[in-house]
């Protein structure tokens, strides 16, 4: 069976929780009171921004055409697992991609407040072992 590697970005999460309901209802993860609060596939942890979404996931066959035939989740880039998911990417599906997960330094800061030095985040949101 072949695995597949994708970044997936979803501008509207609510959007996609009731698309999920609809398409795969099997796969809609619920909290006690019942309310949509997630997709299950397996993924990276989830980048937020605002409504938006990015995540990395991990695919066979049959889960990539479930992915593909949501309309609510955009893939941004599709390679064998474990490839190069970057450069994968299509310029305008970078621009996507750095609008949702800018990589701007962020100072590090002691307990005084003072700046003792910067973390730039990773280019990649996540991968797989």
């Amino acid at each position: 069976m072949a695995y597949f590697d994708c970044i997936t970005y979803c501008p509207d999460t609510k959007a996609l929780m009731t698309e999920v309901a609809k398409v795969a209802p099997e796969r809609l993860i619920k909290d006690e009171q019942g309310n949509p609060v997630g997709f299950a596939i397996d993924k990276t942890p989830t980048i937020r921004n605002g409504a938006e979404t990015l995540s990395v996931v991990r695919v066979n066959d049959a889960d990539l055409a479930v992915l593909k035939s949501l309309k609510s989740i955009k893939i941004l880039a599709e390679v064998p697992a474990g490839g190069d998911l970057l450069a994968a990417m299509t310029k305008a599906n970078k621009a996507v991609y750095d609008k949702v997960y800018p990589r701007t330094p962020v100072d590090i800061t002691d307990e005084q407040g003072n700046v003792i030095g910067q973390y730039t985040p990773p280019a990649l949101i996540g991968s797989f072992a």
